[in-house]
C-alpha cells in the first residue's frame, strides 16, 4: 500500500509538472456536509488542491439533488477545468457529466460509478460489505431476523447492502424482514423514529444493517430506549466521530463498524485530476483501504486478506520447499 502510494504521488508530481503555469481550477460539487464522512472528503480535496496549486471552487447542495446538479451545470458554464462530484445521486448527473465529456473537461467522481467519469474514487465497499455480512452471520449463529436502514440513491450505499444479500443467500435461517429508508436531511432522527415504530410492532428482530454511520446512531438510540440492547446488536459503515462515541458506551448495541478514510479519498480524486490534466493514464476506479472495527473483540472478524508477492506466499504456504525459479 505504502508503495502504490508513493507511485501516485510521483505521478502527480510529474503530472503538476505538466499542467501549465496559469492556476488550473477544479469545481468540486458535495451533496451534503452532514456528517464527518463527507466533510472530511471536501476537506482532503482542499487540502489537496492547495498542496498542488490548483483552485478548488467548493459548493454544498445540503441534500437536495437538483441543486447539485445546478451546481456542476454552473461549472460547466464557468468552464473550469476539471470537476470532482464528491458523492451523490449517481444517475442525476448522467446528462451534465456527458456535456462536461464531449466539453473535455475531465470528471473525477467519489463512489459514483459512471461511463462518463475518468476515475472513481471509493472505498472497497465490496470488501467492507462482505465483512459486515459475515460478522452478522456470525453473531446471529446463522439464524435471526434482520432489519435495514438505507438511503437510496448513493450507489456505495447499494454495494454494502448487496453484499450482506449475497452473504445470508447460504445462511437460509436468516431473513431480512424491513428495509428502512431515509434521507440525509434529519437523519439520526428520522431513523431513531422509523426504527422505534418498526420494533414497537415487531418484537423478532435480532439485528440492524446500516449502510451509514448516522443510521446506526439513530437505531442504537431507538434500541436504547426500548431496552433491547441485550436483543438487538447493530452494525454500520462510517466511523464518523459520532458513530465511534456511540459505540463506545457500555450500553450501546452498535458492535461493528467499517471505517473509511474520507480524507484519503478526498486527496485520491484531486490527485486523480491532476494526472488526467496531464494528459497522464489513471484508473477507472481507485480504492482507499477500510478498518475493521469491532466493540469488544476486534478478533472476531470472519477473516481479513494477507497481500503478498509470490516468494512470500511461497515461504508461507510450503516453509522448508525450496522454490523453484
Amino acid at each position: 500500500m505504502k508503495s502504490r502510494r508513493l507511485l501516485v504521488l510521483f505521478m502527480v508530481a510529474i503530472a503538476v509538472a505538466g499542467v501549465s503555469a496559469q492556476k488550473k481550477v477544479i469545481g468540486v460539487s458535495s451533496q451534503h456536509l452532514g456528517n464527518d464522512f463527507n466533510r472530511g472528503v471536501t476537506a482532503g480535496i482542499a487540502d489537496q488542491a492547495k498542496k498542488l496549486g490548483f483552485q478548488a471552487i467548493m459548493t454544498n447542495a445540503k441534500g437536495d439533488t437538483n441543486q447539485q446538479v445546478a451546481d456542476i451545470e454552473n461549472f460547466l458554464s464557468r468552464k473550469v477545468d476539471a470537476v470532482i462530484i464528491a458523492g451523490g445521486e449517481g444517475p442525476a448527473f448522467g446528462p451534465v457529466m456527458k456535456k462536461l465529456r464531449d466539453a473535455k473537461i475531465p470528471v473525477i467522481t467519489v463512489d459514483i460509478p459512471s461511463e462518463y467519469t475518468l476515475c472513481n474514487v471509493t472505498s472497497d465497499n465490496f470488501n467492507g460489505g462482505e465483512q459486515l455480512g459475515l460478522y452478522v452471520a456470525n453473531k446471529l449463529k446463522g439464524k435471526g431476523n434482520i432489519i435495514i436502514l438505507d438511503t437510496p440513491g448513493w450507489h456505495s450505499l447499494d454495494i454494502r447492502i448487496r453484499m450482506l444479500k449475497s452473504v445470508i443467500m447460504d445462511y437460509p435461517g436468516i431473513q431480512i424482514v424491513q428495509t428502512i429508508e431515509a434521507s440525509v436531511n434529519d437523519a439520526v432522527n428520522s431513523y431513531y423514529q422509523q426504527v422505534k415504530s418498526f420494533l414497537l410492532a415487531n418484537k423478532n428482530v435480532q439485528a440492524v444493517y446500516c449502510s451509514w454511520g448516522l443510521a446506526a446512531v439513530g437505531a442504537s438510540n431507538a434500541i436504547r430506549e426500548l431496552g433491547l440492547q441485550k436483543d438487538i446488536f447493530v452494525v454500520c459503515t462510517d466511523a464518523d466521530q459520532v458513530v465511534l462515541n456511540e459505540m463506545i458506551k457500555p450500553d450501546s448495541p452498535l458492535t461493528a463498524v467499517v471505517g473509511q478514510y474520507p480524507n484519503k479519498l478526498g486527496q485520491m480524486s484531486v490527485d486523480m485530476a491532476a494526472a488526467a490534466l496531464a494528459g497522464m493514464p489513471i484508473p477507472v476506479e481507485a480504492y482507499a483501504p477500510i478498518i475493521l472495527t469491532e466493540k469488544d473483540n476486534p478478533g472476531a472478524w470472519f477473516s481479513s486478506p494477507s497481500i503478498m508477492k509470490p516468494a512470500d506466499v511461497w515461504k508461507t504456504l510450503f516453509p522448508g520447499t525450496p522454490l523453484k525459479k
